[in-house]
Order: C-alpha cells, then sequence, then structure tokens
C-alpha cells in the first residue's frame, strides 16, 4: 500500500504540487517537532537554574540591637538547603531533604 502510494506520488503529472507538498509537509513537521524538544530543554534548564538561584539566598541576618532604647540583639541563621539535580535521563526516585528547622 505504501508503494503504491509513492509509486503513484512519483508518477503523478496532474501537477507538480503532490510529491512537493507531502515532501514539505514532512520537512515542517520535522521542524516543528525540533522546535519543540528544543524548546522543551531550554525551559527546563531556565527553570533549573530559577530553582538554584531561589535555594541559594541566603537569608541570614544579625541585629546588634540598641541599648538605649533596651532592644536586645539578635540573629538569624539560615541552615542552608540542599539543592540535587538529577539530569535529564534520572529514572530513579527523587530524595527530597526536609531538615524541619524552616517549617518546610
Amino acid at each position: 500500500m505504501l508503494t503504491r502510494f509513492v509509486n503513484a506520488c512519483w508518477h503523478d503529472q496532474d501537477g507538480v504540487l503532490s510529491f512537493e507538498w507531502t515532501l514539505l509537509a514532512v520537512l515542517l513537521v520535522i521542524g516543528i517537532v525540533g522546535g519543540v524538544a528544543g524548546a522543551r530543554d531550554a525551559i527546563i534548564d531556565e527553570f533549573g537554574d530559577t530553582a538554584e538561584a531561589m535555594l541559594a539566598w541566603d537569608q541570614s541576618y544579625s541585629f546588634s540591637g540598641i541599648a538605649s532604647l533596651g532592644i536586645a540583639a539578635s540573629s538569624y541563621t539560615d541552615p542552608g538547603h540542599v539543592y540535587e539535580d538529577c539530569g535529564r535521563n534520572f529514572l530513579g526516585p527523587v530524595n527530597y531533604r526536609d531538615d524541619n528547622s524552616d517549617g518546610g
């Protein structure tokens, strides 16, 4: 059946469009699939970069206080977080670390 279709397209004399349109449609589909795959990879990389930036945000602070107003000194040390990039072809389980110190 496929060979009959290819043969009919090859020997079509009713215009030069059937084979050319088929070829154009195939090339267009291949180009779209490649473009979507490239966009998917770029979006995944951007999400990973965003996650790393959020986890690298250090919220530690220290305040020496104001003795004349009776305000005591205070400080907070961010316990830090662990980010593990599983890669594109990782099929194993994802282990999330929760240190229970920040309520998350």
